[in-house]
């Protein structure tokens, strides 16, 4: 007997961020600006931001006035998001530049919000509940100018939790953690249907692979790959052009979306048809052929010299 799947579409609105202006409430009411614009016409179930959306991208240098900008979580800008979603009655994944509980503790950070307004639980692996995600991959390189010392300003998170929604379970790793192809497993293996990649990424070697990096993974993993990138100029010590390119996958590797090149602010529309998750598993057995048993080096640290 031959089944066909139900459809189960779920409509998301990727904000493709512009340079920022140094002062945080700004970008928050800009981007809170280009949402209602986007949803006059149509209704998203979740709306995703790009890295650090309330901020400009400040690393490259290490300059300890950053630090000033940081927000807790109950802060005004995830305060005012919690209205919007509220408000338009949809989840909203917000990324901020989180300042922790204890001092000296900074993330780079993702809230998920609910249509109440709530901030939606992550759990982990482990079973222990956190309040947002924090990125866990930190890049520390200078390959070109100015670099990422992402160290500097943050602290890697606990672990990659999943987070459950009325639309299906979703995960979400950030920017550089895009190239961890474990971060992808354990978020899928972990149930999740959905994994956002906001990211605020330059350099000609990170937008040529840009594509195929995502769209290999959305079909290894059999999810839906949600990518915004920031889009522009902006300058903080020396100038970057971010290169925009939005871009939304299938679990069958169908570009769904994608935003202007080099180009912000923007908002681009998808559909996801969820049922393609299930179908993704039947049509490519990935999961079911997995021998985890052969692949216990990759956490023995012992053999890496530790």
């Amino acid at each position: 007997m031959v089944t066909t799947d139900k459809k189960r579409e779920v409509e998301v609105l990727v904000v493709q961020c512009g340079g920022a202006d140094p002062v945080p409430e700004k970008n928050v009411e800009a981007n809170i600006k280009l949402v209602y614009e986007a949803v006059k016409d149509r209704k998203p179930h979740f709306i995703v931001f790009t890295e650090l959306s309330n901020t400009q991208y400040f690393c490259g240098y290490n300059d300890p006035k950053w630090f000033g900008l940081a927000e807790p979580i109950d802060g005004p800008s995830v305060t005012r998001m919690r209205e919007v979603a509220k408000d338009i009655g949809c989840y909203i994944l917000f990324t901020f530049y989180e300042k922790g509980f204890v001092k000296g503790e900074y993330f780079n950070s993702l809230a998920v919000i609910d249509p109440r307004g709530e901030l939606v639980p992550g759990t982990l692996p482990d079973g222990r509940q956190v309040k947002c995600y924090r990125k866990c991959h930190i890049p520390d390189q200078y390959s070109y100018s100015p670099g990422l010392n992402e160290r500097y300003y943050f602290k890697g998170g606990p672990g990659l939790p999943v987070f459950d929604t009325d639309h299906g379970r979703i995960g979400s790793l950030i920017c550089y953690e895009r190239s961890f192809p474990e971060g992808w497993r354990v978020l899928a293996l972990h149930g999740a249907e959905i994994i956002f990649v906001p990211t605020a990424a330059w350099g000609n070697y990170r937008a040529d692979s840009w594509g195929f990096e995502l769209r290999t993974t959305a079909v290894q993993n059999g999810v839906f790959v949600v990518a915004p990138n920031k889009g522009g100029s902006e300058i903080t010590e020396g100038e970057r052009i971010f290169y925009g390119h939005s871009i939304v996958y299938s679990p069958m590797g169908e570009l769904l979306a994608e935003g202007p090149k080099q180009q912000g602010p923007a908002t681009i529309w998808a559909t996801l048809d969820m049922s393609e998750v299930e179908r993704h598993g039947r049509r490519y057995t990935f999961f079911r052929d997995r021998r985890p048993e052969l692949y216990s080096s990759l956490a023995d640290v012992s053999r890496n010299g530790y």
